[in-house]
């Protein structure tokens, strides 16, 4: 399983735009995109992992799947609720009255779902998103083992692109029907598509399997897809936005993904870049921390502008995401490994969690 640098520079970029986007520039900086491309990155490697295990043992393993992820995920995601928490209760924190069920919804991967709690009075922890992944994380690895892993790749990425086609359906639907259409945004059942286009590239034409024997898109394919997504953020209709533009940008990323995980020029080595790595090694930690981090600085100093907050929060976040790779990720991570490989042998890298290199 090839560690590729590239992949954390992906992420880097994509934390990039969240952040400047929650800094007050989300006009300018789609954060929308971001989340986007963390969606179709996710999917991509969780169904690579899946296919290389399956092809080596000639199954899949539910159960160290789901420690991996919950070893990766969850400690960090409770320190992060609970460092919010602390700044809410000690008054840091201009934010809107919390409510602690929102909180219990927060926790237990319902935030995305705020009609079901009756309310969205959270903790400034961007969990909508990650609740999203958790639910594609608990279904499809079972779908995997029980149907999609019995069909070659191609038909099994069909199967995929069929289920992209029925969540288009559902956004459409509901722009039709319901009156307020704009948590077409955060429900799983409308944005998990964008995970889903990842996989389709995880299963068909996929650079990392060398019997897929991949299509190399040209720059003029890059090119173009660059545009198509440019597109979907130029245009400014609501009822396009939380419909044909999530289908658009996701399967338009299938293009830069596969350029990127095959290419050799000066943008994969511009990814795969020192800071670029350190800072994807770092996303997912800043990705939870950073809007307390720019809460609490906008107590400290109200009306900071946007670019003073850009640099203001960024050392803070960044020395938060150290301690929290230093002193939680990476012990959970040799814990993960004691776990799963009681014999004791040094792991290979791994393509979805690089960090175990550095552990």
């Amino acid at each position: 399983m090839p560690y590729l640098p590239q992949l954390d520079g992906v992420r880097a970029l994509a934390i990039g735009i969240v952040y400047v986007a929650h800094c007050g520039l989300s006009h300018v900086v789609p954060g929308g995109f971001g989340v986007t491309v963390f969606f179709f990155l996710s999917g991509y490697l969780i169904t690579t992992l899946l296919r290389i295990e399956r092809g080596v043992s000639g199954t899949v393993s539910l159960k160290a799947f789901y420690l991996r992820r919950a070893l990766r995920i969850l400690p960090p995601m409770y320190l992060a609720l609970a460092f919010s928490g602390l700044l809410y209760g000690l008054g840091l924190l201009d934010w809107m009255r919390v409510d602690a069920v929102a909180v219990l919804g927060q926790a237990t991967f319902l935030t995305n779902y705020p009609d079901l709690l009756g309310t969205e009075q959270v903790l400034p922890v961007p969990l909508w998103s990650l609740a999203i992944e958790e639910h594609f994380y608990l279904l499809f690895p079972l779908a995997y083992l029980l149907w999609l892993g019995r069909l070659s790749p191609r038909r099994a990425a069909l199967a995929c692109l069929a289920l992209c086609g029925g969540v288009l359906a559902i956004r459409c639907l509901n722009v039709w029907r319901l009156a307020d259409y704009s948590l077409n945004y955060s429900w799983t059942h409308t944005r998990i598509d964008a995970i889903l286009f990842g996989c389709c590239l995880g299963l068909w034409n996929n650079p990392v399997i060398p019997a897929d024997r991949a299509w190399r898109p040209k720059p003029r394919h890059v090119a173009a897809a660059g545009a198509v997504i440019l597109a979907t953020l130029a245009v400014r209709n609501p009822a396009f936005r939380e419909t044909l533009r999530y289908t658009l940008q996701s399967a338009a990323l299938f293009v830069p993904f596969s350029a990127a995980l095959q290419g050799r020029g000066w943008v994969v080595r511009a990814l795969g870049s020192a800071p670029m790595r350190r800072l994807g090694l770092y996303s997912y930690s800043f990705y939870l921390l950073h809007p307390t981090m720019i809460a609490l600085l906008l107590h400290l100093r109200p009306g900071l502008g946007s670019l003073v907050l850009i640099v203001a929060g960024l050392v803070p976040t960044l020395a938060l995401c150290a301690l929290m790779q230093a002193w939680v990720e990476r012990p959970c991570a040799r814990l993960r490994r004691r776990l799963l490989d009681p014999s004791g042998r040094p792991p290979e890298p791994s393509l979805a969690d690089p960090e175990r290199r550095a552990a």
